[in-house]
């Protein structure tokens, strides 16, 4: 309560030592008795002042009390972003696991090959993967290798991954996921 009535007195010192310092007509009109002004305004902003500090070292929380309270909040949920399986499958790289996560990804990619190529060529399913299958459903050579073992990848794809830039899979899934987002009319090329 104290610190209440502090507060209001210290504002009302400091509204009227600005407003005298601001207007001196104000303090005649007030009659205030003869004091020098500027000391009555100078002991308002230093009242307002030392009431401010005052209020900024006050701890209003514990801080033990926080973490308690924290600890009682539910986390947050943070969902998974699309495409994250499929990056995970792809980072698997050759080696153990290797052959199951690049057959799910080719058979992913394969449903949506033919999804796309269903819409936008108006093909049926039958012919989108029997046109897979033989590797002409683009003229891009390595986009069809990804779905076809009667396509050979050029020999730069080798030469590519011999030195270590890329592996032929990931060429060949990044060129196909280039071919049918065009054939899709997805992205802003």
């Amino acid at each position: 309560m104290l610190r209440r009535v502090l507060l209001a007195l210290g504002v009302l010192f400091a509204a009227l030592g600005v407003a005298v310092a601001a207007s001196p007509s104000l303090a005649a009109t007030l009659r205030l008795p003869n004091v020098p002004r500027v000391a009555v305004a100078v002991l308002a902003v230093v009242f307002a002042l030392a009431t401010h500090a005052a209020r900024k070292r006050v701890e209003f929380r514990d801080p033990d009390d926080a973490v308690v309270r924290a600890s009682g909040l539910e986390d947050r949920y943070e969902p998974p972003r699309p495409g994250a399986d499929v990056d995970a499958e792809l980072a698997i790289g050759p080696g153990e696991g290797a052959s199951g996560a690049d057959a799910r990804i080719r058979e992913r990619l394969r449903l949506l090959a033919v999804r796309v190529l269903s819409d936008a060529e108006g093909w049926s399913e039958e012919k989108a993967h029997r046109r897979l299958d033989e590797g002409t459903w683009t003229d891009d050579r390595t986009a069809a290798a990804l779905f076809s073992e009667a396509v050979d990848p050029p020999a730069r794809n080798v030469v590519v991954e011999f030195a270590g830039i890329e592996s032929t899979r990931e060429r060949e899934v990044r060129r196909a996921l280039a071919e049918l987002e065009r054939r899709a009319g997805v992205g802003g090329d």
